[in-house]
């Protein structure tokens, strides 16, 4: 299984949803006809299906989304282990943490971050950490991990939490996250790929709410997330 992290821990903040609620809500899951390719996360995938729709674009496949708009970490993990589930699963395309920021009672928009914004972010890595030797357990697999970029306006302040995550959280996670950039291995028959796309996503690239990305910004990920999958020699 090849799990495609796209990281952004966001992640942590990769999967704000509509609005700061607690629910969550599955949008955009279209009829699949690739299940060894599963795509889990938040509303980065779901709210609007564009990054979806882009990979079956470049593919020719339509991959399993598992995706649920709203979902926070611990629910991602559990779309992870039912897409484990499937023997031949060979590639997780994934995101998440951002809900537990934007949904938490901690507040993430302090500078400096507050100790229960730190021990937020701290969970939502070791959530990953679960979930990436998840994967690995289940060698041969990779896993392309897709991280959050800047937000923009009544969100901005969150962005510090975001770069956290980059400087402090990922590099446990992904050992080679810096010398290796974009790739990183782990284990001899399973890759992991930590995708950051703070350079590529702009304001114009993200709606009006603040958070989440317009079609041109899905372009833009699908279209990293499908160069990272190429250049890892992943099943796709």
């Amino acid at each position: 299984m090849k799990c495609i992290r796209i990281v952004f821990v966001i992640g942590v903040l990769a999967g704000m949803t509509l609005a700061t609620t607690g629910c969550s809500w599955d949008f955009n899951n279209p009829a699949a006809d690739e299940y060894d390719v599963q795509i889990v996360g938040d509303s980065v995938f779901d709210l609007s299906g564009d990054i979806h729709t882009v990979l079956r674009s470049l593919s020719g496949k339509s991959y399993k989304d598992r995706s649920v708009s709203g979902a926070k970490i611990s629910a991602i993990q559990s779309q992870l282990n039912t897409a484990l589930g499937r023997t031949t699963l060979k590639t997780v395309i994934a995101d998440g943490g951002a809900n537990d920021i934007l949904q938490g009672s901690m507040d993430c928009d302090a500078d400096p971050l507050t100790q229960g914004c730190l021990d937020v972010l701290d969970y939502i890595g070791d959530k990953m950490e679960v979930m990436i030797n998840a994967m690995y357990s289940k060698s041969p697999n990779d896993c392309a991990w897709l991280g959050y970029y800047h937000v923009k306006g009544s969100e901005i302040e969150k962005n510090e939490a975001i770069d956290y995550a980059y400087d402090w959280i990922y590099p446990g996670i992904f050992p080679d996250y810096f010398s290796t950039w974009p790739a990183v291995f782990i284990g001899s028959d399973y890759k992991a790929l930590l995708i950051d796309s703070r350079p590529y996503i702009q304001p114009a690239h993200i709606k009006s709410d603040d958070i989440h990305p317009t079609y041109d910004g899905s372009v833009i990920l699908a279209n990293l997330i499908w160069d990272a999958m190429v250049d890892g020699s992943m099943y796709r």
